[in-house]
């Protein structure tokens, strides 16, 4: 073969190696927005979250990102306001995210839902729990809402405290998730038998709790039912012990994730909260064992976060994203896909989940919330985490 007809074939062939190489490492990458509370009193709940996303994108990013696009997350602090949030969302449509994991606050995710499906975005959602504010088929929630997970928590419970026959509910009526859960409790007191002596609400901003405590003495309960977030519920018990009031203490979810079980000092023997996974070794999988390693090694340089790590409900965060990257590589969508297109593309996938295994098993429902089997849980003493409560 003539030499110089080789050399220039040999140069075609390593011109044109080179420039696919570079065209699959220059492609954009995938922008992702996340909505969370990075300021505020429910900053520690933002970060809980925020270290569990970025490891489900870390892990891709490192492997080669998603069909040859890294992810970018696109974050931005909606301090737990639905205003904030609202604002946010747009922004992030403006900038071409593809999909929006979040806001966290079933008021913020109650704004957002309508938004998304306006906008034609898909937003997935792993906290809120307040039923009935998901919005197929662009706002979707992995996590199971209160009309699902209270009626569980309520009768293991009851299984529990046989005796408790009269129940004060008390809540954060300002709050979506608050206010719902409220209602909640009531549903599945009646269904239980259970006397609801009286609905004693107070406001997310609330600093003087001594007049709710006063007025749940007063009533004299075998059990008090409390829907709010950590701050109120740790505020509250406080007060309730002051005052006295030594009966069992059942919460929603609120109180779940964050630095609640690290912090609770009065009434930490007589606090219960419902949700579908622990700090205990002993009940994880390999897979949630090897993510609560990781996950734990991460939040402990975290200086915002308290001290020992509760992993039990950070599970949730990293499965939504999972999900959502999931979506993305089936449908082969990368950094050069509109991002019309692309949000076209991932509002089907999503909507074509019926049953997703990560670190949780989530069945989705017609409503487009998710579900997942819920316990009843309890402080151990000894660790200051959540461990399933024994009945």
């Amino acid at each position: 073969m003539d030499m110089k007809l080789l050399f220039t074939a040999a140069l075609a062939l390593a011109t044109g190696l080179a420039s696919f190489g570079a065209s699959a490492a220059d492609k954009p990458p995938i922008k992702v927005g996340v909505l969370l509370p990075e300021s505020g009193f429910m900053r520690p709940n933002g970060e809980t979250y925020r270290i569990a996303i970025e490891m489900a994108v870390d892990e891709v990013n490192k492997a080669g990102g998603v069909n040859g696009s890294q992810i970018q997350l696109v974050l931005s602090d909606d301090q737990g306001k639905p205003t904030e949030a609202v604002l946010l969302f747009r922004r992030h449509v403006s900038e071409g995210v593809v999909a929006e994991l979040g806001p966290i606050s079933g008021t913020a995710w109650e704004s957002v839902a309508p938004l998304a499906n306006a906008m034609k975005v898909p937003a997935l959602n792993y906290t809120a729990l307040k039923p009935g504010i998901s919005k197929k088929p662009y706002a979707l929630r992995i996590h199971p809402n209160d009309g699902m997970m209270v009626p569980e928590g309520v009768q293991e419970f009851v299984k529990k405290f046989p005796k408790v026959k009269n129940v004060v509910i008390t809540g954060d009526a300002k709050e979506a998730s608050g206010a719902s859960g409220m209602k909640e409790f009531a549903t599945a007191a009646k269904k239980l038998n259970l006397n609801v002596v009286d609905t004693v609400s107070f406001e997310t901003r609330t600093t003087d709790y001594s007049p709710v405590a006063i007025k749940i003495k007063g009533l004299n309960p075998d059990a008090v039912f409390i829907s709010s977030f950590s701050p109120n519920a740790l505020a509250l018990l406080k007060e309730l012990d002051v005052q006295g009031v030594k009966v069992p203490v059942l919460a929603n979810a609120l109180i779940w994730a964050g630095s609640f079980p690290q912090t609770v000092t009065a009434g930490a023997d007589r606090i219960y909260s419902i949700g579908f996974a622990t700090d205990e070794v002993s009940a994880m999988t390999p897979a949630y064992k090897d993510f609560a390693k990781r996950y734990v090694a991460s939040a402990e340089k975290n200086a915002d976060l308290v001290k020992p790590i509760n992993v039990s409900n950070s599970s949730i965060a990293y499965d939504a994203a999972k999900m959502l990257i999931g979506v993305l590589q089936e449908k082969k969508i990368d950094g050069t896909t509109s991002p019309a297109e692309a949000r076209k593309q991932i509002t089907e996938g999503l909507n074509a989940i019926h049953k997703w295994s990560g670190l949780n098993s989530v069945t989705m429902q017609d409503n487009g919330d998710g579900y997942i089997k819920s316990h009843m849980i309890e402080i151990d003493p000894a660790t200051k985490s959540w461990r399933y409560s024994k009945l």
